[in-house]
């Protein structure tokens, strides 16, 4: 989640400072109208441009953390299943070796006592 605000906080900061920039360098060139209002026309399309290409970059990357992030879950799944499959068995066998303990103690007991 804080991955996500900080892309976003870096994209915001990236196209304010690229159009600040941009508008700041034209009005202080010393130009026509025309032409200034030419500059600012090609210079809002190339912000456009370079704008849809980073979130295209941030959307894909977004993706791939996303299809990874699923991944390790269903890996953390599976994993926490076996440990699960794995203790109950060890329990039971732990169960198991118990009882046969107990009828062999008492398999002993009687058969000294039986002397």
């Amino acid at each position: 989640m804080a991955d996500k605000k900080a892309v976003k906080s870096f994209l915001w900061g990236t196209l304010t400072g690229a159009i600040t920039g941009a508008v700041t360098a034209l009005l202080f060139a010393p130009k026509s109208g025309r032409e200034l209002r030419g500059d600012i026309a090609e210079t809002a399309q190339k912000v456009g441009e370079k704008t849809a290409d980073i979130s295209r970059q941030a959307g894909t990357a977004v993706q791939s953390l996303a299809k990874r992030t699923t991944n390790l879950v269903v890996d953390a799944k599976e994993a926490t299943g076996r440990l699960v499959t794995d203790i109950r068995s060890r329990k039971a066998n732990i169960a198991e070796s118990d009882e046969v303990a107990a009828t062999e103690e008492t398999y002993v007991e009687d058969k000294s006592s039986a002397y």
